[in-house]
């Protein structure tokens, strides 16, 4: 039995040996091999809150109005003089609208079609009844002036098509 106790102990005094040797061994090997890069690490983005943007509105409905009446035009502007030729040339002009039913308008023609019987000059200021299709607004040029602003958008002789 001598024998039996002097194995175990040499047994164990070699395991003992054998684990101190490879927690040492353990110890000097480093966790990453040194010749390894790092990996690229993602970047950073600023968490930014959402942009709110405003609501889309409908347009707004403006109703057209269509009226009967006559066109008339003012001198705005200084009437040029050509020294090379005798005679004036007219300046700047605005026109006007006056309806049937007795309201003034200044009219404005920017885009407006014509289906008229003859030459617009003909209509303006002779008396000729015509026919205005368009929108209202209030006049921001001249606010304290009682009569609103007509947008044509159609000019027609009440006889068009059927004109002599």
């Amino acid at each position: 039995m001598p024998r039996l106790l002097t194995v175990a102990v040499v047994a164990l005094a070699l395991m003992l040996a054998a684990q101190l040797h490879a927690q040492t061994a353990l110890r000097d090997i480093p966790d990453s091999p040194p010749w390894m890069p790092e990996p690229p690490k993602p970047p950073k983005i600023p968490i930014q809150p959402p942009i709110r943007e405003p609501p889309i509105r409908p347009p707004i409905r403006v109703p057209v109005v269509e009226l009967m009446g006559y066109i008339y035009a003012q001198e705005v502007g200084p009437i040029p003089l050509d020294w090379r030729r005798p005679g004036r040339y007219p300046g700047p002009v605005e026109y006007y609208f006056a309806s049937v039913d007795g309201q003034f308008y200044r009219l404005e023609l920017g885009g407006a079609q014509f289906y008229l019987c003859g030459h617009f000059t003909s209509y303006v200021g002779t008396g000729r009844l015509v026919v205005v299709k368009g929108y209202l607004r209030p006049d921001f040029v001249w606010p304290l002036i009682d009569y609103g602003v007509l947008l044509a958008t159609e000019v027609r002789d009440p006889a068009y098509p059927y004109c002599r």
